[in-house]
């Protein structure tokens, strides 16, 4: 194709995409005005996440959305603010809290359009403004400190103790600093955001590159910490067009792969299954951030080596292991499985959000549904898993007398705020429905105004009814993600089943028709409880198998099967068989924190202290909700919270099982 004919398709492409989503995001004088200044794409999206403010959510994953407010607290908020306005530290990443604020605080207002958070934001730019230095400076660092005054070359053997003592995240906390401003231009339109990330963003190309400092040098996390920048800068040059941050972000990548620093390995084939060279060491948080940003940085440009090194990463890294909750804090990789080393037995909330975020920057570029399963397996058995009734977050946080300046905490409002944007995604003639959850979406479809109402007990019922409504009858595609976990789905379209082969697991469901007001679909998704099998490369007899109902990993807690030993019970099941499960009380959403299931009949029972007694059925319960507890997580402990046990700090809980022939 030459470059005309694809720049064509593109913004035809890009028109279509505009004419789904309709012109809501588009409503303000500034938010036209930003979006006239974007670069166009060269890779245009498969699916884009609909705007946050045409999603309303009401069941369980918007009851999650909506402690975001109690998150973003006021004294929090003064905190956050206060490093900038007194730059006096020479250590730790205090600096970059205020930017995940104003990402999650611009997100639920956009969700929500809350006057009273709008001041708010407004408030904290007019201060962050205030305090950005002449030179576009903006952090909390002493001046002899500042990345762009400190003498990186000297910095090369110098060991500080602990490791966060020294000058290592001034630059890091600028990127996310970045990320919040550039969210408030994206959504609000705000230029006075731009202008300040402008700023530093120019301050950071003047002073790393080619014939200027090494930005490898800033021993962050063996250079993940800098390498992040691709993130942040190739996002600029999307909302700006303007090449320089493309360049950046370039030279950046160009980085990855030095011995020691970034083990990403920029090359369009894998050599191997494994993408990590030997002596990689990974810390997910900046891992996830650092294949974000190169998916952004290959939508901008369209070079090829980014995504495949990306997809390279997910196959030969991620894949095997997305649903052994071994990359994000169940507990350290099992042996037989050729991981990297990773800097904590148990991972951070940190780690979370960025995967869920690059699962969806693959999914954009990709279409491919094997990412948007990804993203909702370890959305609510991950991520929900932190986002605790008492307000502790994994590692310990205690709200509000705990450390607001923990990295986990604002990490997780940045995620939970994200979920509208993860629900609906449009396509260039149609929407997808990728999330079960109770909610509406309204939007302009084939030129058509539309609402569709979605009504289910989702995870925990596969029932997804959705409605429609529109302004007059119109043709397009409705698109239904088919879990992968799904063994078997039926859909009616008014009460008729739709025609054709049944759907495939793992794909995603077409249905196009002329459609008009009044027009009902019905998923019907078979959810009943199932073994599966994990068997790791080259020692079989270290398999195990977890019990896995719908999209949800169920765990047996010693607090709900008093008296019998954890060690030795597993259910009576055969791996990768169904598994009988009876709920014990009425199957709704909402109370999915307080759902339990018996598993009945037993291969293997003994009640604690007497080996000989069994008992006919156990109880399981939702995975990421096995570790709620009314007690306070000891001060000892915070920075261990191990949220799958019931007082916090335990490991009453397990979710892997032997299988029956090897017990």
């Amino acid at each position: 194709m030459s470059h005309t004919s694809l720049f064509l398709t593109q913004m035809k492409t890009h028109i279509l995409s505009l004419a789904v989503v309709g012109i809501a995001a588009l409503a303000t004088p500034e938010l036209r005005a930003a979006a006239s200044e974007r670069a166009i794409p060269v890779i245009a999206d498969r699916l884009t996440p609909v705007a946050m403010g045409q999603v309303k959510l009401s069941g369980l994953l918007g009851k999650h959305v909506e402690s975001v407010p109690r998150r973003l607290v006021q004294g929090q908020r003064e905190a956050y603010l206060q490093p900038f306005e007194a730059p006096v530290d020479t250590n730790s990443w205090r600096a970059e809290h205020i930017g995940k604020w104003l990402e999650a605080a611009c997100n639920y207002q956009a969700y929500t359009h809350d006057d009273k958070l709008r001041a708010q934001i407004q408030d904290v730019v007019n201060r962050l403004s205030k305090a950005q230095q002449p030179d576009g400076w903006l952090g909390s660092y002493a001046p002899e400190y500042r990345f762009h005054k400190y003498d990186w070359k000297k910095n090369v053997d110098k060991k500080y103790v602990p490791f966060y003592d020294g000058p290592f995240y001034d630059v890091w906390c600028h990127y996310m600093t970045m990320v919040g401003l550039m969210r408030c231009y994206e959504v609000r339109g705000d230029r006075q955001a731009l202008e300040i990330t402008r700023r530093m963003a120019d301050l950071l190309a003047a002073t790393f590159g080619d014939g200027r400092q090494d930005l490898m040098l800033i021993n962050h996390d063996h250079g993940f910490g800098p390498g992040v920048g691709v993130f942040p800068m190739s996002k600029l040059y999307l909302l700006t067009g303007e090449a320089r941050y493309r360049d950046f972000a370039r030279y950046v990548v160009s980085q990855y792969g030095r011995p020691g620093k970034v083990p990403i390995l920029v090359k369009r084939d894998s050599d191997s299954a494994y993408p990590f060279p030997e002596w990689a060491q990974i810390k997910h948080c900046e891992c996830e951030l650092c294949l974000a940003g190169m998916c952004q940085l290959y939508r901008a440009t369209g070079e090829e080596d980014l995504f495949d090194t990306c997809r390279n990463i997910y196959r030969g890294y991620h894949a095997p292991q997305v649903e052994t909750l071994c990359l994000h804090g169940f507990k350290s990789p099992p042996p037989g499985v050729q991981v990297p080393d990773t800097y904590y037995a148990l991972l951070e909330t940190c780690d979370i959000v960025p995967m869920l975020r690059w699962f969806v920057e693959m999914a954009r570029i990709t279409g491919d549904p094997q990412y948007l399963d990804a993203l909702e397996w370890n959305l609510y058995n991950s991520f929900l898993s932190r986002d605790l009734p008492d307000g502790r977050t994994w590692p310990g946080v205690d709200v509000p007398n705990g450390d607001f300046f923990h990295c986990c905490y604002s990490m997780l409002t940045v995620g939970l705020s994200c979920i509208p944007e993860w629900v609906y995604f449009t396509t260039p003639n149609g929407l997808l429905v990728n999330l079960y959850e109770p909610s509406t979406v309204s939007a302009r479809v084939s030129g058509v105004g539309a609402t569709i109402t979605q009504t289910t007990q989702y995870p925990l019922d596969g029932v997804i009814d959705l409605s429609l409504e529109l302004n007059k009858p119109a043709s397009f595609d409705l698109w239904l993600r088919i879990p992968r976990w799904c063994l078997a789905a039926q859909v009616t379209v008014n009460g008729k089943p739709l025609a054709g082969a049944a759907p495939c697991p793992g794909t995603l469901l077409k249905i196009s028709r002329r459609w008009k007001t009044a027009n009902t679909v019905r998923l019907a998704l078979e959810m009943p409880g199932r073994s599966v099998r994990r068997e790791f490369a080259g020692t079989p007899s270290k398999a195990v198998f977890t019990v896995q109902r719908g999209p949800l990993l169920l765990a047996m807690t010693a607090k709900l099967n008093a008296g019998v030993d954890l060690q030795k019970t597993c259910p009576a099941v055969a791996p990768d068989h169904t598994v009988r499960l009876d709920a014990t009380g009425e199957l709704r959403a909402l109370n999915a924190s307080s759902t339990s299931f018996r598993a009945k009949g037993i291969t293997s029972a003994s009640a604690s202290g007497n080996a000989g007694s069994g008992t006919d059925s156990i109880i399981l319960v939702p995975y990421a909700f096995s570790g709620v507890s009314d007690k306070p997580a000891p001060p000892a402990k915070t920075g261990v919270f191990n949220p799958y046990s019931e007082d916090g700090v335990g490991s009453q809980v397990r979710v892997e099982f032997a299988p029956a022939a090897e017990r």
